[in-house]
């Protein structure tokens, strides 16, 4: 291997293992949610959210040097669950959690009425000041398994494409049981 395919390799596989802990960091998250006694509307429940889907379209996005997944990561069968659940992600990152726009946020909610109250922006006189009610896009609780079981998903494919990531950059040679360094003690 030459060392700018090795240089490549290495990139690659550092941005895989970097997903893997991503995708076990949104796990967690929805975990927690599906866990406590609270319902979607908990005044933390879209903070976690926004996390849940800023956190898993991460790797999809180019960073400093590694770049981002390859496309087979983005790319499922057309209407699965995994695919819906991937396009919720990413359009709840861009529209609801990154780039904030009512009218497309409503397009994540499946009701026609939720969608129309959605655009609506409220605020109320109260005798201590004027309480803000902005419109809030929130995912059933019921949901958050779908997330979870794409991110176990992602993690499988990830596996094998670490190992054989491994194999080549180790290019024959045996590692004992341990803790390796990309870059310092492996290769």
């Amino acid at each position: 291997m030459t060392p700018s395919q090795q240089e490549r390799e290495t990139r690659a596989l550092k941005r895989l293992i970097i997903a893997h802990i991503t995708f076990q960091q949104v796990i967690a998250g929805c975990d927690f949610l599906i866990t406590h006694e609270s319902d979607e509307y908990a005044q933390f429940y879209g903070t976690f959210l926004t996390g849940i889907c800023v956190a898993y379209m991460r790797p999809y996005v180019s960073s400093a040097r590694l770049g981002p997944l390859p496309r087979e990561y983005s790319t499922f069968p057309a209407d699965t669950p995994h695919a819906r659940t991937h396009d919720s992600l990413r359009n709840g990152r861009n529209w609801v959690h990154a780039h904030y726009s009512p009218d497309e946020a409503s397009v994540l909610l499946t009701d026609e009425k939720q969608r129309e109250e959605q655009k609506k922006i409220r605020f109320i006189f109260q005798p201590d000041g004027i309480m803000f009610c902005p419109p809030e896009v929130t995912w059933p609780k019921s949901r958050l398994h779908a997330i979870v079981s794409l991110c176990e998903f992602q993690i499988q494919r990830i596996k094998v494409d670490v190992h054989s990531r491994i194999e080549r950059l180790g290019d024959g040679k045996v590692y004992r049981y341990g803790e390796y360094i990309i870059g310092e003690t492996f290769p």
